[in-house]
């Protein structure tokens, strides 16, 4: 009786998480950018948050990281473009961690050096950063697209949807458009 082959194992693919990355970021940078626009075109007030530097660097950072990341995502692989634009992407992200430990406008009271649950995405941004160059020198192409989809969604999405909340600066923006 001759056993029953193997099936052959399953290409690589990121599956759900590569649609659920890009349109989570996708939405992130699209109310961001409705927020920053409602800023602007009607005048309203700047919320206070946003007149410190640390705030100021960390959203342009972002926002720049946002496209970035997207095209990333979706435009081809392996080549010297895709290389370039990682590492400006990843440049972009440290970047933009390191900074946010100078914001501490969840956390007033001085606890924790005023760092709050969101700079857990810091963390999260400096740990896989080294992770991420280093699976894709070492070939590890699968290894590499989960850290930098996870990173997208968590350092990214995520953590943007949180800016949103009321009373954060960004989601006062978004919201203001919904005022009269």
């Amino acid at each position: 009786m001759a056993e029953a082959a193997l099936p052959p194992p399953a290409p690589d693919r990121p599956g759900a998480l590569l649609p659920l990355t890009v349109a989570g970021s996708a939405i992130v940078l699209l109310l961001a950018t409705a927020g920053l626009l409602n800023l602007l075109v009607a005048g309203r007030p700047i919320p206070d948050a946003l007149r410190h530097g640390a705030v100021i660097a960390h959203l342009g950072s972002v926002m720049l990281a946002l496209p970035i990341g997207i095209s990333q995502l979706v435009l081809p692989k392996g080549t010297f473009r895709h290389r370039t634009v990682g590492y400006i992407w990843l440049s972009l992200m440290v970047f933009t961690a390191l900074v946010s430990f100078a914001i501490h406008t969840i956390n007033h009271s001085g606890a924790l050096g005023g760092l709050s649950p969101i700079h857990l995405f810091s963390i999260l941004t400096l740990v896989l950063a080294p992770i991420i160059v280093w699976r894709a020198r070492q070939g590890a192409v699968a290894d590499h697209r989960r850290a930098v989809l996870g990173l997208m969604l968590g350092g990214l999405a995520v953590a943007g949807l949180f800016t949103f909340l009321p009373g954060r600066a960004l989601g006062q923006l978004v919201f203001g458009l919904f005022r009269p």
